[in-house]
């Protein structure tokens, strides 16, 4: 008699809960932010971002469900967990805040935001795609500090700094959530998962007092179900080409976030290989970018990622059963306009609390799986993105306020001690600059000079070419010329260290961590 595999575990009815609410708190938050806050029609937001969200999510999650009942039949056992799936948390608010945010705030134009959104996120396909050839090399050629600092950093202060903010705006229903989420989860020192997700709890809670206190009405509740009805993804193919004519600009914040993502789903096949599920991460890398492709060809701005977890998950016995019925929630909620209606009953910062947590618990992680010699490396990769959150708050308050640092002039900022231009050298190009000035640190704490220097000129180059610093992508900038030079100069300085005091060998450590691992893992490429 053939194996069947009995795709349903205990832990599946748990897994349901806390992939789902941790996936779709994603799709919630962005669908407040692009109606409520930045103002973007109902047509665009319900009619063809949420339908596309829910068809690239539901694909991937039918591919997880797949790929796990393979592998069970292929090892004849039934203890096999999927891997868990969805939007990611990083590239969703760099879109929001730096993509689509900034196009909308500029030109008034919703269309050519939702445009510009969909090309950035075609083209981040393709980085995630070629994720699964390079992604092995760069883990041997950036350090993992340097990633994993990049990637913290982000979290940070796109999704904990920026859902702060939204939370603090709504102490009266937003804080006491927060704090439960902060206290239950933050404050367990096994890490061990909670039967009843205390996210979900939150949420509730937070639900209640905003009705409570008259936030959300029953009117607002009952308009909301004029949006339901029957919202099929469409295609987008001309939309995204026309957003196309837009995204070179905004490359020195997609390849950076989108080599995080590929990275973050290597992580996450490694963890689930740690816990005996034995992915191909090649094959998983690409299906991801293959699903951040789809989706944005049918209206899905936000790139899709694995998310960590599964060592958890599979540690309360669920198995394949919760992608399933994940792809089905998607389905019912993004197809039908019940999002709409979700809203309306669940205020979006009682949401956010949940990516306030992400950003919380990746840092905290970061910092404690890291050597302390590399704390540094972590600061650093911190202060150019923390700058570009900077920038961008004060480019919308000026916006608010009917004006620009163009109109005004750096010299009035000056007069005020706020030097305007250093924000915006440091803001621009943030991602990109976090991520290589992160590496040249790391390995100069390593007395690697050689490699520092190398990217010193790496550097050099993505300021020559308008990558980091400058306003725009362009060859030779003036701004770029001198950044260029400098981190030239500084190159030089490190190979003739390199040359004078050159890395001692030890033969108890001929490879650094990235390189074993790399070595280690090689067979599952």
């Amino acid at each position: 008699m053939g194996f069947r595999y009995k795709w349903w575990g205990k832990g599946d009815i748990d897994a349901c809960f806390g992939v789902f609410f941790d996936g779709f708190s994603k799709v919630l938050t962005a669908s407040g932010i692009l109606l409520l806050v930045f103002g973007m029609p109902a047509e665009i937001v319900l009619g063809k971002v949420v339908p596309g969200i829910g068809l690239a999510v539901f694909a991937g999650n039918l591919w997880y469900f797949y790929e796990a009942r393979e592998l069970a039949h292929r090892e004849k056992r039934h203890n096999v967990t999927a891997l868990p799936f969805g939007i990611g948390s990083s590239q969703m608010s760099g879109w929001l805040y730096l993509i689509m945010g900034p196009v909308y705030w500029q030109t008034g134009d919703a269309e050519l935001a939702f445009q510009v959104g969909l090309a950035s996120s075609f083209i981040g396909g393709v980085v995630e795609v070629l994720g699964g050839f390079l992604g092995r090399w760069i883990v041997r050629v950036v350090p993992h500090s340097a990633l994993m600092g990049n990637m913290a950093s982000s979290a940070l202060v796109w999704l904990t700094v920026a859902g702060i903010a939204m939370v603090f705006d709504r102490p009266v229903y937003a804080l006491l959530p927060l704090l439960l989420v902060l206290i239950d989860y933050l404050g367990k020192a096994d890490k061990r998962f909670p039967r009843i997700p205390t996210g979900a709890a939150a949420v509730v809670l937070g639900a209640a007092l905003a009705w409570g206190f008259g936030y959300l009405t029953p009117q607002g509740l009952a308009d909301s179900f004029s949006q339901v009805g029957f919202y099929p993804p469409t295609f987008c193919g001309g939309d995204l080409w026309a957003g196309l004519s837009r995204v070179v600009e905004f490359l020195p914040i997609i390849l950076p976030l989108q080599i995080n993502n590929f990275l973050s789903t290597l992580q996450g096949v490694e963890s689930a290989r740690a816990a005996g599920d034995v992915y191909p991460e090649r094959r998983t890398m690409i299906v991801d970018g293959c699903t951040t492709l789809l989706g944005s060809l049918f209206g899905n701005p936000f790139p899709t990622t694995v998310y960590f977890g599964h060592p958890g998950w599979k540690a309360l016995d669920a198995r394949a059963g919760f992608p399933l019925v994940n792809a089905g929630a998607y389905l019912l909620l993004c197809f039908t306009g019940l999002i709409g209606v979700l809203m309306s009953l669940i205020p979006t910062e009682a949401v956010m609390i949940l990516l306030v947590f992400v950003g919380f618990s990746v840092t905290a992680s970061t910092f404690q799986e890291l050597d302390r010699s590399h704390a540094g490396v972590v600061l650093l990769s911190l202060i150019p993105i923390l700058f570009q959150y900077i920038q961008t708050l004060l480019d919308s308050a000026l916006q608010a306020a009917g004006t620009s640092v163009e109109t005004l002039g750096t010299a009035a900022f000056s007069e005020a001690s706020v030097y305007m231009m250093g924000i915006q050298y440091l803001g621009n190009g943030a991602f990109l600059s976090s991520l290589l000035l992160a590496g040249l640190l790391a390995y100069v704490v390593d007395k690697r000079y050689f490699r520092a220097a190398a990217f010193a000129g790496a550097l050099a180059v993505s300021s020559f070419i308008g990558m980091i610093h400058a306003e725009s992508v362009s060859l030779f900038s003036p701004v770029g010329v001198v950044f260029g030079v400098v981190y030239l100069l500084a190159g030089a300085f490190l190979v003739g260290k390199g040359i004078c005091f050159p890395a001692p060998k030890t033969p108890a450590d001929p490879l650094s961590p990235e390189e074993k691992t790399a070595a280690e893992t090689k067979h599952t490429a």
